[in-house]
């Protein structure tokens, strides 16, 4: 089996802030719409108005609430390990 090699400090460091930010921004449209009934959906999906009105119905909106939430949370995570990697680096360069 193959050793994979870890990232470059720089391409690290700029992937977890990408996700950071689509993890952040993510969850709180989603928690957003969610809470004060916004979601809408597309005119296609409306084929299946069962399906439709039970994304837009209460059970669809407390789980559209549960996911954003959720994905803030994994923002908080994300942000924790950012930060963790930079002080991580910057401190142990500045020992030498």
């Amino acid at each position: 089996m193959p050793v994979s090699r870890p990232r470059p400090f720089a391409w690290d460091v700029l992937l977890r802030a990408l996700r950071f930010f689509y993890l952040l921004w993510g969850g709180m449209l989603l928690s957003t719409l969610a809470f004060y009934g916004r979601l809408k959906l597309p005119t296609a999906l409306w084929h299946w108005p069962t399906f439709c009105r039970a994304v837009i119905g209460p059970w669809g909106r407390s789980v559209a609430l549960g996911i954003g939430l959720a994905m803030c949370l994994a923002a908080l995570l994300e942000i924790w390990e950012l930060v963790d990697r930079l002080l991580v680096r910057f401190m142990g360069e500045s020992e030498h």
